[in-house]
């Protein structure tokens, strides 16, 4: 199925995630628009050892936040998919967010993934997450639960739309 509203993609490249629990992206929709996720992707760069990757698992969840926003990370601006798109998104984007968190809601997923094999979760229609155009105290974000043991850089990228 085709998407219905207008398509963006929030990405960071090569980033520093620190050794510490964080939101690799905490999200909030506008009171305009909802946001509907299509897909996650998280890359990490593992530590080579003569020459060998060093797996590392860490553990990923998507849940909803509510209260005020966690402060320590960066705002990213969405970039259209369709450059004939000239609407700029109305969401807030927010990655590697370390000092504090939002209050921590419902649990959608939850994994432990190796930061060998880049983790990457692409919905079917039926499953796509929704982000209800609300006032900025709910959020959706991609945590990592514990701190994975050193700081690895990463790269990320969500495709999500606003309906």
């Amino acid at each position: 199925m085709a998407a219905n509203g207008l398509m963006y993609t929030a990405q960071f490249s090569n980033v520093s995630v620190t050794n510490a629990i964080q939101d690799i992206w905490q999200i909030s929709s506008s009171t305009s628009a909802s946001i509907l996720i299509h897909s996650w992707r998280l890359t990490v760069v593992p530590t080579l050892t003569s020459g060998v990757a060093q797996d590392v698992r860490i553990n990923l969840q998507i849940l909803n936040r509510s209260g005020t926003a966690g402060t320590g990370g960066a705002t990213v601006t969405p970039i259209a998919v369709n450059k004939r798109n000239s609407v700029a998104a109305t969401s807030t984007w927010n990655r590697t967010v370390v000092t504090t968190q939002a209050t921590p809601g419902n649990v959608l997923s939850g994994e432990q993934v190796s930061i060998i094999v880049p983790y990457e979760r692409i919905y079917t229609p039926d499953q796509r997450l929704v982000l209800p155009a609300a006032a900025t105290t709910t959020y959706l974000s991609l945590f990592l639960t514990t701190a994975p043991g050193a700081a690895y850089n990463a790269s990320s990228e969500v495709y999500f739309e606003e309906i």
